[in-house]
This record gives structure tokens, C-alpha cells and sequence, in this order.
């Protein structure tokens, strides 16, 4: 029997106590904290570390002063946060596809350091991460990013991640060298619910932008909302009010997005309509001190059509849903090129651009239309309808308690909270 040296012991007892329970699905209402027990540290996009979950091991709730032996994994009710080792990307963000937890396509939160020397540092994946609360209805972890140099400046850029029991969105605070948190949106579309100057929807086709353009939000937007093709996915991004005074990097704006050359098109040339050669790769939105949220809709939730026909002011439109996108999204019950319909009876949002100017009509599904696989409208111009977005916004009494939409999300977040009198 070998003899276990005094350095030996005093080094087991450094790291925590292990004891490997492997991942099991999560209890629904809960929240949970993992340590993957392997730092990965390789340029990746999926969640490498899901294939050796036989291997992870939780933090056990009320733990916080704690030393992970890998990567930290944060897990909500329908989504992942990966604190991951690699300095190559930043954090990444997962819809679950599953009951069984499984992590779908990526979505990466840039963090950004603005420097006083006019630079943009990014940063990248976790080189610290310490709890700050860890219950099985609220976990909070603060994580540093790996530090770096850049034009002389080093960075180490810090934000912590906030989940609740049973909310669908993650909550990012800034803590120190954190002014902008974006994410990998990649997609055709920026859009903002509201924030047109008729009041109807602001909406940027990435097609009719130049490459490189920067599309800079209105500042009557109080969301944008991210319509990813190739996954069925809305991520919601939206931030506190700033205070009063707050100076912005870009006077009149909280959201803005870059138009890429030969990013990637997250399945938007993949729904017959040629090569989607460019994409808002990116949304932003600046903490400017307040919390940023980022909120996970998959399945269902919203649809694109492509129509190209006249129509006349005042007079009824059909259309006729057909899934464009030409695979099979995971879990989803809509087929390629099959018919689609709403999952979710509440409040939608059809956003229909005529001739190259886009018109908003609100429209109710009732529970009873929610199987309907078209939708009749009265057209708000005439001229050729080229395309139509349609998204679920708001809730009615008959949108189940379980479904969250939107508005839900932005009204236990980010919108602004009636003073308190004083006594």
C-alpha cells in the first residue's frame, strides 16, 4: 500500500470536495450551478463540456466560497450559461432543446471595455469565477474575464450573471471595465417593437444595407428582439433605464447592430431566396450602469414569409403559412416546407413591408385560431408586399400562465418602476 505524503494531503484538501453526480435534469422553478470539472480552453461554439456530463458535479446550494475545478455551467429553466476557459470567444448562451437539458445552438455575449484611448476591448471566457448567491431559486456569479493587453491598455473585463427559478431570460450587471454587452444575434433582421416614430415597429433588413453599416436603434426602443432562423429562436435583448444624466456613448440611442460581409447567415440563405450575404452579427446594447437581459424564446414563437404580390390599401390579405427554412429544427413540430401555424394563443405583431417601408398591424390569436395555418388581414398600403415578419408580443387571458412572451419578460425586468412616496 503506498504512503500518502503531508504535501499530498494538504493539496486534496485545497481544491473542494468532488463527488461527481453526473447531470440530471433539472427540477422545474429551480436554478442550479455546475462545475464541469474540466476546463476547456480550445476555440469551440457547442457546449463541449455537455458530452462528459456523466462527469459534472453541482455546487451544492448555499455554497459560495468555492474553487472550481473546471469550467462553471450555469443552468436555468430553459436555457445554459457557459463560463467557459477559452480565451478565443466570449460567453456563450444556450436554449435547451430538450427535457433532457440538451444545449442547442450558440448565441455569444460579447462584453466590451470602451477604453479611454478609443479602442473596443472584447472580453473573452472566464479566468475567474466566484458565487455570489447560490439557492436553488437565485444564483449569482461574477466572472473575469481572461485579462489581455490591447494598444497598451490592459483590460479585464467583469460581469455578473443572474439567474431566477423558473424565468425564462438571463440578467448580465456590469461590474468593472464592462460599458456594452452584445450578443452573436445573427440575423437578417433588427427589430424593435414600438420604437418606429408612427409607433409601429422599427425594422433594419441587413439586404438593403450596406456592408459595414451600423444600424443605430431609435431611443424610443426598449427592446430588440433577435429572430434566428436556422433554430426557431427569439432572444430578447433589453437594459434597465439609464439614470438621468447618464452620458451614452452614442447620444440618442441604447441598441445599435453591425452589418457583417460574410457572416454568418444562421440559416437565412437556406429559406429559397438566394445567399444572405450579410447579417447583423451582432446586437448591442449599453449597460450605461443598468443591467442588460437577455430573454429565450424557441419554438413557435415567431415566423417569416416570403410573399412578393400586390395588395391594396384597406382590402383583406391571406397568407397561406409555409415553414421557408429547408431543415429540420430540433424538437420543432413544423416541417420543411410544410405548413406552420402560431403555437401560442395572446397578442401578435405582423410587420409587413410594402414597397421597402414597413407597416405594424396588431393582431389577436385566440385559442381557438392558434392551429389556423393562415391569416387574414387588411392590408395598412398598397403597393407589393415583399415579405412579413409575425411575432408573439403580449399575452391575453388566454395565453397559458406557463408561456411567456416578450412583454413579460420586459415587464419583470427592465421597465421602469413607479417611485416609492416618501413616508
Amino acid at each position: 500500500m503506498g504512503t500518502t505524503t503531508t504535501a499530498a494531503l494538504l493539496a486534496c484538501c485545497a481544491l473542494p470536495c468532488l463527488q461527481a453526480a453526473g447531470y440530471e435534469p433539472l427540477e422545474p422553478g429551480t436554478v442550479r450551478i455546475w462545475d464541469t470539472t474540466q476546463k476547456h480552453t480550445a476555440k469551440h461554439y457547442a457546449m463541449v463540456a455537455w458530452k462528459d456530463r456523466a462527469a459534472w458535479t453541482p455546487v451544492a446550494p448555499g455554497t459560495t466560497d468555492y474553487r472550481f475545478r473546471g469550467d462553471c455551467a450555469l443552468e436555468g429553466e430553459n436555457f445554459w450559461v457557459s463560463l467557459h476557459s477559452s480565451r478565443h470567444d466570449s460567453v456563450f448562451l444556450y436554449a435547451k432543446t430538450d427535457e433532457q437539458g440538451t444545449p442547442g445552438r450558440h448565441n455569444e455575449l460579447y462584453r466590451v471595455f470602451d477604453t479611454p484611448n478609443g479602442l473596443r476591448n472584447y472580453g473573452s471566457g472566464s479566468q475567474l469565477c466566484r458565487i455570489l448567491k447560490n439557492t436553488p431559486q437565485e444564483v449569482v456569479v461574477q466572472s473575469e474575464a481572461i485579462t489581455y493587453e490591447r494598444g497598451g491598455f490592459k483590460t479585464t473585463v467583469t460581469t455578473a450573471y443572474r439567474l431566477l427559478g423558473g424565468k425564462p431570460w438571463l440578467e448580465i450587471r456590469p461590474v468593472k471595465q464592462a460599458d456594452e454587452q452584445g450578443m452573436h444575434g445573427e440575423s437578417r433582421f433588427v427589430l424593435a417593437p414600438e420604437a418606429a416614430g408612427d409607433g409601429g415597429d422599427f425594422v433594419d433588413d441587413c439586404l438593403k444595407r450596406p456592408a459595414n453599416y451600423v444600424c443605430r436603434v431609435p431611443n424610443a426602443a426598449t427592446m430588440l428582439l433577435d429572430l434566428i432562423m436556422d433554430d426557431d429562436t427569439i432572444w430578447l435583448l433589453t437594459a434597465g433605464q439609464a439614470p438621468k444624466g447618464t452620458r451614452l456613448n452614442w447620444p440618442g440611442t441604447r441598441f445599435y447592430a453591425g452589418n457583417a460581409p460574410g457572416g454568418w447567415h444562421a440559416g437565412w440563405s437556406r429559406i429559397g431566396e438566394g445567399n444572405c450575404g450579410r447579417v447583423w452579427t451582432a446586437p448591442f446594447a449599453l449597460f450605461a450602469g443598468q443591467p442588460v437581459y437577455i430573454g429565450i424564446f424557441r419554438i413557435g414563437y415567431w415566423h417569416y414569409q416570403h410573399v412578393d404580390r400586390k395588395v391594396a390599401e384597406g382590402k383583406p390579405v391571406v397568407l397561406h403559412w409555409r415553414v421557408p427554412y429547408t431543415r429540420q429544427v430540433k424538437s420543432s413540430p413544423f416541417k420543411p416546407g410544410g405548413a406552420w401555424h402560431p403555437l401560442y394563443p395572446g397578442t401578435w405583431r405582423l410587420v409587413a413591408c410594402i414597397d421597402g417601408r414597413y407597416h405594424t398591424v396588431p393582431v389577436t390569436i385566440a385559442a381557438e385560431q392558434a392551429a389556423s395555418t393562415s391569416l387574414t388581414f387588411q392590408s395598412p398600403a398598397t403597393g407589393v408586399l415583399e415579405h412579413a415578419l409575425f411575432y408573439l408580443y403580449d399575452r391575453t387571458d388566454e395565453t397559458p400562465a406557463s408561456v411567456w412572451t416578450p412583454m413579460d419578460v420586459y415587464r419583470a425586468t427592465a421597465a421602469p418602476r413607479p417611485r416609492k412616496e416618501k413616508d
